[in-house]
């Protein structure tokens, strides 16, 4: 005989929950490939906002760089360079944008428009004060405080040339307003040979023109009074340049096609029979006193 004890309804449920426990816990879920996929993407995103940042800033800064720090350093380069030679900016070239849509002057940048203010600034300077006026210039770059152009003059040996226009009344008389384009015409020759070879324009006297050529201080000897020139192959040729530069002023003046528009003039041909534009030369060497002269009001 077979006796079974019969179950209560606690205990077959009690069995079916622990059933189902023990089930749960044999199930695994395979989360390997979502996890990869994730972070990829997260490295993904990552990059990306790195190059967005990256080259956001690189383009930040070169606008930076070309609309205000490189200007503002070029301007600075240019008043030390200013301060240290004011006779360097003549030469120097007025900026351009590069940019295609700036199409007219009125259109430039503010501090393209400063920087070639400083350039025509330090080119009229050297116009206006010459060689003799730069170290003037220099000086007061230099320093603070207020301008002070009463400097001692320097004791200088150099050759002076001399030139000008002959029959410059009559002219002037006979063309009246147009005799400035006549001096001007003239005197373009004129500067521009002289400065060819070596020499500078140190003063116009209506028709006249008053030419230097300068020696170096390390081409002189002695002071004072003893300042005289040492003899050597240099000095030989800046006297070679300077009656060079007047052999060419006449070539230049007798070739010009413009002023040899004047020579069929009728007002100057019934003043002056067979007129020609006329020039008289001479040239000496010595000492002379190099400074400004000048009132400060």
């Amino acid at each position: 005989f077979f006796f079974f004890k019969q179950k209560t309804a606690y205990e077959i449920s009690a069995c079916l929950v622990g059933s189902e426990m023990c089930i749960r816990d044999r199930v695994y879920i395979d989360m390997t490939s979502d996890s990869k996929l994730n972070a990829i993407l997260s490295l993904v995103r990552t990059v990306f906002v790195c190059m967005v940042l990256t080259l956001a800033a690189i383009y930040f800064s070169k606008d930076a760089n070309d609309l205000a720090l490189q200007p503002i350093e070029r301007m600075i380069q240019k008043v030390n360079q200013l301060a240290k030679n004011p006779l360097a900016l003549k030469d120097q070239e007025i900026v351009i944008e590069n940019q295609a849509n700036r199409k007219n002057q009125s259109e430039q940048f503010e501090t393209v428009m400063i920087e070639n203010a400083i350039i025509k600034i330090g080119a009229l300077l050297a116009l206006g004060f010459g060689e003799a006026g730069s170290d003037i210039v220099a000086m007061n770059m230099a320093q603070s405080g207020d301008v002070n152009p009463m400097v001692s003059g320097v004791r200088k040996i150099a050759i002076f040339g001399f030139c000008d226009i002959r029959n410059f009344t009559d002219a002037t008389e006979v063309l009246q307003s147009e005799v400035m384009v006549f001096v001007n015409s003239i005197a373009q020759i004129v500067h521009s040979q002289v400065d060819r070879y070596n020499g500078a324009a140190n003063k116009n006297i209506g028709d006249a023109f008053l030419l230097v050529w300068r020696f170096p201080p390390e081409y002189l000897s002695g002071e004072g009074q003893n300042l005289q020139l040492r003899n050597c192959d240099y000095v030989q040729n800046i006297a070679d340049l300077s009656l060079i530069a007047f052999l060419k002023i006449i070539v230049k003046v007798n070739r010009s096609t413009v002023l040899n528009e004047y020579r069929s003039n009728k007002e100057l041909n019934k003043r002056l029979p067979n007129y020609r534009v006329k020039m008289g030369f001479g040239l000496h060497i010595g000492w002379a006193i190099e400074g400004l002269s000048l009132i400060h009001i």
